[in-house]
């Protein structure tokens, strides 16, 4: 049996939340089990034990993670060390480029999850201000 892929999205305007639904749809029409989160929806101690997993996040402010991906930012930083090693990941980042700290919710997450032992299946995607190009880079997604 395939493991299920767990979609997490944060969003602060509806676009990464859009396309983390969109994502769920191409995934089920393949026949992947899917699990659709907000971030903030996912404990910790679940996520540890995930092995497939899509992050989607929109960047605010100065480089802040929207608030419905907060506690889990700080959950996943305020840890000092779990090991990740069996998780294969993606993260598809959303910003606009005339910010200073374009995509920086998205880049930190991805960062993070490598230092945690984390496998990344695909670079990371950075949508400016759109998500165009990220269907394309879901079929490269190695995980489905």
């Amino acid at each position: 049996m395939t493991e299920k892929l767990y979609i997490l999205y944060a969003s602060q305007t509806g676009t990464a939340e859009d396309l983390a639904f969109e994502i769920n749809d191409i995934a089920q029409s393949k026949n992947i089990v899917t699990d659709l989160k907000e971030l903030d929806d996912i404990s910790l101690e679940k996520f540890k034990e995930i092995k497939r997993v899509m992050v989607i996040t929109s960047t605010t402010g100065e480089g802040d993670i929207p608030y419905n991906g907060e506690l889990f930012f700080e959950k996943l930083f305020g840890i000092a060390n779990i090991n990740l090693s069996q998780m294969r990941y993606g993260v598809i980042a959303l910003g606009d480029s005339s910010h200073y700290e374009f995509c920086k919710a998205g880049r930190d997450i991805d960062e993070r999850l490598k230092y945690l032992g984390a496998i990344c299946i695909l670079d990371r995607l950075e949508c400016d201000y759109d998500t165009k190009g990220s269907i394309e880079w879901l079929q490269n997604f190695s995980i489905y």
